[in-house]
């Protein structure tokens, strides 16, 4: 096994914990990509206690990394990037995802619009309360503020974070002694503004009466935009009832009705910025293509696809990570892989293949999955699914993905079964990949993690 590159995905829950060992001219390159997990922090911690034993020693006695690799600022996927459980480990190459980035001059929309989203729910978390609370905390809670200030100070190692993307030169991601092994970044591309947000949020101002107006919609009354041009000079305390606003401020020229609904359109338009947010984070992952020894491995984070414009990329608009991958790089993506980590713990939204609808021709996107596992290649190829079946996303991973994904690799299992009574549960006896959340050991009990090998 010493020759062989090494792939292990742990099972972290819902998010992404890989390393891989790859084999160079005279040494082993260690590589971490992501650290994360919605669960605990616990299921983290003794993973990477035991992940650090295998690591080699440097030469002041820390366990050392050649490389770590963070796709994206989402919890399941840097909750585990805290100072404790990195300070015995010396970090050679931290590479981050532009998303991290906030002086980039390509993004200053898409910061802009994270800016506000997160005033916006910090505002509002403090005025509603029960299921509505839940949901709008979760969201905070999701981009970790205090672990992207970490990251971005290079983890207090002195060492300074390469904001990788598609435009990185091919010699700054230089890791390998042997020139023919390369780690490639085939997205996101650097100009976030002009590829992933389009004309969404660039005009968002930091006032709130413009915010607020701006979530409520376009299609007020002249009553509700003056109702909110006045009370939001106070904030969202005058929408909710508080410790000093014992009853909501309802002008005289509204309906008791009206001032109900609007309030709800707007908390709606609050999760839905956050939610538009969140997806161009997603499309923001960091893609890795590892090529070594002719073997191709991809990495995917959570980058999407967007069924827009029959797939294709448009200007000024928000389009998916794959289609701009397929537009910018196909080259890359256009040879049959060995490997492939299946995107955002298979969702249906970030894989490029759709289910073909009745008297419709196939969607254009299903060409790149084609290009990247194609059937006649499906005996030399693996995909392994991070993953695990939640009550707040019920739908991940996907049954009609997972079927089509198995129809495309030899690492295929039938025989699982889904604790799960949810209805979009998978049922027993149905074909798909390796997933993180249901391998068994001989004696039943689940295994630690998934491990892939690959030869010369």
């Amino acid at each position: 096994m010493a020759n062989q590159l090494l792939v292990r995905l742990y099972n972290v829950d819902l998010g992404d914990f890989i390393y891989l060992r790859v084999p160079d001219t005279s040494r082993d390159v260690h590589i971490l990509i992501d650290c994360g997990t919605l669960s605990k922090l616990g299921v983290l911690t003794d993973h990477l206690e035991s992940l650090k034993q295998e690591l080699p020693l440097d030469a002041n006695g820390k366990r050392q990394l050649d490389l770590l690799v963070v796709s994206h600022p989402h919890e399941d996927h840097h909750k585990g990037f805290i100072q404790e459980h990195f300070q015995d480990i010396s970090i050679q190459n931290l590479w981050l995802s532009p998303a991290y980035d906030r002086h980039n001059p390509k993004a200053v929309g898409f910061f802009a619009l994270k800016d506000a989203a997160v005033r916006a729910l910090t505002s509002l978390s403090a005025f509603v309360s029960g299921q509505l609370k839940l949901e709008v905390d979760a969201i905070l809670e999701m981009t970790k503020s205090d672990i992207i200030q970490y990251l971005c100070r290079g983890m207090d190692q002195g060492i300074t974070p390469l904001f990788a993307s598609a435009d990185t030169p091919p010699e700054d991601l230089k890791i390998f002694e042997d020139g023919d092994i390369k780690l490639k970044v085939i997205s996101p591309m650097s100009n976030i503004d002009g590829y992933y947000l389009g004309a969404k949020g660039l005009d968002l101002s930091a006032d709130p009466q413009a915010l607020t107006l701006s979530l409520a919609g376009e299609d007020l009354s002249m009553a509700q935009t003056q109702m909110l041009g006045a009370i939001m000079q106070q904030g969202y305390a005058s929408l909710y009832q508080t410790e000093v606003n014992t009853q909501p401020n309802v002008p005289e020229n509204l309906s008791v009705m009206d001032f109900e609904k609007l309030r709800s359109r707007l908390s709606s338009n609050v999760l839905a910025l956050a939610e538009m947010t969140g997806k161009i984070e997603n499309n923001l992952s960091l893609v890795l293509l590892l090529e070594w020894h002719g073997k191709r491995l991809l990495f995917t984070g959570d980058a999407e696809w967007s069924a827009s414009y029959k797939g294709a990329v448009k200007a000024g608009s928000c389009n998916g990570s794959w289609n701009v991958m397929w537009a910018k790089r196909k080259a890359d993506l256009s040879q049959p892989l060995d490997f492939l980590k299946v995107g955002h713990h298979g969702s249906e939204n970030a894989t490029p293949w759709t289910p073909k609808k009745e008297n419709k021709p196939e969607h254009p996107i299903n060409q790149i999955l084609e290009a990247m596992l194609p059937l006649d290649h499906a005996d030399d190829a693996l995909a392994v699914v991070s993953t695990k079946r939640t009550n707040q996303y019920p739908s991940i991973p996907n049954r009609e993905l997972l079927e089509e994904l198995a129809r495309r690799v030899k690492n295929v299992e039938t025989n699982y079964l889904e604790t799960s009574t949810s209805p979009k549960a998978i049922p027993a006896n149905i074909s798909q990949p390796t997933r993180t959340d249901l391998e068994l050991d001989n004696t039943g009990h689940q295994l630690p993690f998934i491990e892939e090998y690959f030869d010369q």
